[in-house]
C-alpha cells in the first residue's frame, strides 16, 4: 500500500513538509531540557542574579522573565508533554501498532535501564545505599512503578516517563481499535479521559510518590495531540480548541487542590505561550546540525542530569580547575557524557529496534505467505 493510498484511506493528506522532520519540535525539546536542567541545578543562581542590584536593571528584567520558565523545571515538563502528544499522533498516522510499540520500547527502555543501573551502582559505591528488592526490579524497569507504589529513580525525573509510556499504550490501543481512522472523535475521547482523571482521586497517591502528577500532567499529552489534529484538519477545529482550553483551565483549578505549591508561579502560562508561539511560526523555523545534535541529546541529558550532577560536582571539585566556574565545568562534562551515551547506548538501542522491526516484518510476511499457500491448497 502506497503512502498516498494510506492517507486517502484515513481521510487526510499530509503535505511533504509535515511528513519530513518537524523542526519546531526540536526547538521545543531543547527548550524543555534546558528549562529542566536550569530548574533542577541552576535555579538559585538565576533567581539571585535576577534580584542582584549590582546588575543593570535591563539584565535583571530579562533574568526575572526567565525565572518562571526555569522554576522547578515545570515549564519544560509541560512543553515536553505537549510536544510528545503532538509527535506521537503524527507518527501513528503511518506506523502500524506493533511497529509503533517496538520503536517506542527501544527508544525509551535501553538508555533508561542503563541510567537506573548506573545510578544504583553510584549510590551504592558512594553512600552504601542498598539496591531495591528484587520484586521491584521488573515493574521499575518497565516504568510501571505507579501501579505498585514504587518510588521513582533518577532523582525523581522518572515520573514523566511513567506517564509517557502509559500514553504510548493508550494511543496504541486507539490505533489497533480503529479509532485512528476516525480521528474526528479523538478530541472528545481525550476530553472524557481528562474529565475522568480530574474527577477521580489524585493518581498516584502512594507514599514516596508526588501526589497526583499523572492527574495533573497527563492531559497535556492530549492537548498536544489536539494541536496536531487541529493543524492537519483531522478533527473539528472548534472542538479541538475547546478541549485545549478546558485542559488548561482544569490544570489551573486542579493545581490549587493537588499541588498548591504551584499556585503562585505562572510557569504553565509561559509554557503554553512558548509552545504555541513556536507552532504558529513553525514554517519559518530553520533546521541545522547543531539543532539536531542538541535535540538528540535531550533524552540522555534528562535521564542523567539530576542524579549525576552531585557526583560530577565532587569529581570536578577534586580536580580543582579554577579557571572555569564549577557549574560550567559540570555542564560541559555532563553534555560530553550524554553525547557518548547517545552515540553508544541510545543509538545501539535504536539499531536493535530497527532490527526487531525487520524480523517482525519477515515473520509477518512468512505467516502471510504460509496462509496464502494454505488457502490455495
Amino acid at each position: 500500500m502506497t503512502l498516498l493510498t494510506l492517507t486517502t484511506r484515513y481521510r487526510f493528506y499530509m503535505p511533504k513538509k509535515i511528513m519530513d522532520r518537524i523542526v519546531f519540535l526540536d526547538y521545543m525539546r531543547i527548550f524543555a531540557f534546558i528549562a529542566v536542567l536550569v530548574g533542577h541545578r541552576m535555579f538559585p543562581d538565576l533567581y539571585y542574579a535576577s534580584i542582584d542590584e549590582s546588575l543593570h536593571i535591563s539584565l535583571r528584567y530579562v533574568l526575572s522573565a526567565l525565572v518562571p520558565l526555569a522554576w522547578s523545571g515545570a515549564a519544560g515538563v509541560i512543553v515536553f508533554f505537549i510536544t510528545s502528544g503532538y509527535v506521537i499522533t503524527h507518527v501513528l498516522q503511518s506506523e502500524r501498532t506493533t511497529e509503533f510499540l517496538i520503536k517506542r520500547f527501544f527508544r525509551i527502555y535501553p538508555l533508561f535501564i542503563f541510567a537506573v543501573i548506573c545510578e544504583g551502582v553510584a549510590n551504592k559505591l558512594a553512600d552504601g545505599t542498598p539496591f531495591p528488592p528484587v520484586w521491584q526490579w521488573i515493574p521499575h524497569f518497565l516504568l510501571l512503578g505507579d501501579l505498585v507504589g514504587i518510588p521513582t529513580s533518577l532523582s525523581g525525573v522518572e515520573w514523566t516517563l511513567r506517564i509517557e509510556v502509559a500514553f504510548y499504550v493508550l494511543m496504541a490501543i486507539f490505533k489497533s481499535s480503529g479509532l485512528m481512522r476516525h480521528q474526528q472523535y479523538l478530541p472528545t475521547v481525550f476530553a472524557i479521559l481528562a474529565a475522568i482523571l480530574y474527577c477521580s482521586p489524585p493518581f498516584p497517591n502512594s507514599p514516596g510518590l508526588t501526589l497526583g502528577y499523572t492527574t495533573l500532567y497527563a492531559p497535556f499529552l492530549f492537548l498536544g495531540s489536539c494541536v496536531y489534529l487541529l493543524e492537519m484538519g483531522n478533527a473539528n477545529k472548534n472542538v479541538c480548541i475547546a478541549v485545549m482550553i478546558a485542559i488548561i483551565l482544569a490544570f489551573w483549578m486542579m493545581t490549587t487542590k493537588i499541588q498548591p505549591v504551584f499556585n503562585n508561579n505562572n510557569h504553565s502560562m509561559y509554557a503554553f505561550i512558548m509552545f504555541f508561539a513556536a507552532w504558529l511560526v513553525r514554517g519559518k523555523i530553520q533546521d541545522g546540525p547543531l539543532i539536531r545534535l542538541a535535540s538528540n541529546l535531550t533524552y540522555s541529558v534528562y535521564l542523567f542530569h539530576n542524579w549525576a550532577w552531585p557526583y560530577l560536582m565532587d569529581l570536578l571539585s577534586w580536580v580543582g580547575l579554577a579557571v572555569i566556574p564549577l557549574k560550567m565545568q559540570v555542564t560541559i562534562v555532563l553534555l560530553l557524557l550524554c553525547y557518548g551515551l547517545h552515540k553508544t547506548v541510545e543509538e545501539y538501542g535504536l539499531l536493535a529496534g530497527r532490527s526487531a522491526i525487520k524480523h517482525y516484518r519477515s515473520f509477518k510476511l512468512r505467516a502471510t505467505n504460509k496462509q496464502s499457500v494454505s488457502t490455495v491448497v
